[in-house]
């Protein structure tokens, strides 16, 4: 009787369901994407999401997998990890920002295939971590500001709740150090524009005469600049400013940024390789990526 069906199956040209294969199996066939839900709010500044979204969607479309995107905001904190636990996907990639730092203690003991993309302040997270070499980064950006002439520095650096920000700012200290200076002013905010913006107010009632700036993101470093323009200082005839992300922003802005580029995109090809080859649930170490300086206008 099985052969008669199997002979049946050839002749009709007959493909295997995967779906049917999942059920019987007991997976779903499916991978979550899990982003903070205000990235929908940012337009333009949600390029951070965006680009390993598409990296990693790329990747599962490939390998027959259905992405299922997952948004976290705070008004309900334990929905995602909930939705996780009861096995509707078979693993997820969590696209990690300050805004949902908070989901790293509700999934660290999930029993479910897991990578993030962007590093926690944990030392010893308890799930593979895709990110780029932020700290050399970071020492690029300071380098291009020193090699421009300038000498009175000062960073707008990231919350210090992710650990790929406080790899920034030790690049910003260690390339100082690197060329005998003592390191600049820092201020801290949280990767938006108008966090840039209120950093570099404070960091200029401080010190009037700063002549360089580095901004741990596009956004943070086109808040700077509309402060700096707004007292009265151009770019980059008067201060130099370079950011991090190298995204839309950095090259529509006015003047158009010299940034970090962190390849965003492939970070998420990364990622959801792990888990479809099943990396991922062994525990795989994670490789960091090469970051590189674009050069615009704003040095």
């Amino acid at each position: 009787m099985a052969a008669a069906v199997w002979r049946a199956a050839r002749e009709l040209r007959y493909e295997t369901n995967k779906a049917a294969q999942s059920l019987r199996s007991g997976r779903t066939g499916s991978i979550a994407l899990v982003a903070a839900a205000s990235e929908l709010d940012q337009g333009i500044g949600g390029t951070f999401t965006a680009a390993p979204v598409r990296g990693a969607t790329k990747v599962l479309i490939e390998a027959q997998i259905q992405p299922v995107l997952l948004l976290v905001d705070g008004a309900d904190p334990g929905r995602v990890a909930h939705y996780l636990r009861r096995g509707h996907v078979d693993g997820a990639i969590v696209i990690l920002q300050h805004e949902i730092t908070f989901l790293l203690d509700e999934l660290r003991d999930l029993d479910l295939p897991l990578v993030y993309v962007g590093r926690p302040a944990d030392p010893q997270p308890s799930h593979p971590v895709v990110d780029c070499d932020n700290a050399e980064g970071a020492r690029l950006a300071t380098r291009a500001l020193l090699e421009a002439g300038r000498r009175r520095l000062v960073m707008i650096a990231g919350p210090s709740d992710i650990g790929s920000g406080e790899d920034r700012v030790t690049g910003f200290r260690e390339e100082h150090e690197a060329w005998g200076l003592t390191p600049g002013r820092i201020a801290r905010g949280e990767f938006t524009l108008a966090t840039g913006a209120a950093a570099m107010a404070r960091l200029l009632r401080h010190d009037p005469a700063i002549d360089g700036v580095f901004a741990s993101s596009d956004l943070m470093a086109v808040g700077a600049v509309r402060v700096l323009h707004g007292a009265g200082r151009t770019v980059p005839d008067d201060v130099s400013v370079v950011g991090f992300d190298d995204t839309v922003v950095a090259a529509t802005c006015d003047p158009p940024l010299t940034s970090v580029r962190q390849p965003l995109e492939e970070m998420g090809r990364t990622a959801a390789r792990l888990l479809v080859d099943g990396a991922a649930a062994a525990g795989a170490v994670v490789p960091v990526l090469s970051t590189s300086l674009t050069t615009r206008e704003s040095v």
